[in-house]
């Protein structure tokens, strides 16, 4: 039986009296409220955070049982794009982000996931590309933290799940008004 993971250590508290155990996880899996998963010792644990919520490396997640986990970015295959000039380099960035790519910024490189389409865009662009292995962390956007494409309150009693079915049907219905009208 896995063991569940659903609360989040606070700033302020600590591991004492905690069995605690590494977990690697890819950005994607990092993504995720909700995940299954195995611990190097083959133990199953199953992660379950509030709608909406990531993990960062570094995060500790606490059990009923007293065991603790501890977040660690898995090592992934990126892409290294680099480009002669700083010029070159930014306007290689501006491209990406122009697709919406999440990126990890060095001093002098971009970060990205494996993406053939983008990299003939970067080796088109005057970019150089080496493919790397390393923790994928990209940058959070200016918007990280609570930013959402509603902008309208929320409606009452209405649950989540009612607000998607209304926001269905009302898609469903703009698109079936013949031309016109």
């Amino acid at each position: 039986m896995a063991t569940l993971y659903d609360q989040r250590l606070s700033s302020d508290a600590s591991l004492d009296g905690y069995e605690l155990e590494d977990l690697l996880l890819t950005h994607h899996e990092r993504q995720r409220s909700r995940l299954a998963a195995m611990l190097p010792c083959g133990r199953a644990v199953a992660i379950v955070l509030t709608r909406g919520q990531h993990l960062r490396p570094g995060d500790v997640l606490l059990s009923s049982t007293n065991q603790a986990l501890r977040i660690k970015a898995q090592p992934e295959s990126l892409m290294k794009i680099t480009a002669g000039t700083a010029l070159s380099l930014s306007r290689l960035i501006y491209h990406l982000a122009n697709r919406h790519v999440p990126a990890m910024l060095d001093d002098g490189a971009v970060y990205i996931e494996p993406d053939a389409v983008l990299g003939q865009m970067v080796s088109s662009l005057g970019g150089s590309i080496q493919m790397v292995q390393a923790a994928f962390e990209p940058e959070a956007g200016a918007y990280a933290g609570g930013h959402h494409h509603d902008h309208h309150p929320t409606h009452g009693d209405l649950s989540d799940h009612d607000m998607g079915r209304v926001g269905e049907m009302l898609s469903i219905a703009a698109h079936q008004e013949t031309p016109g009208e």
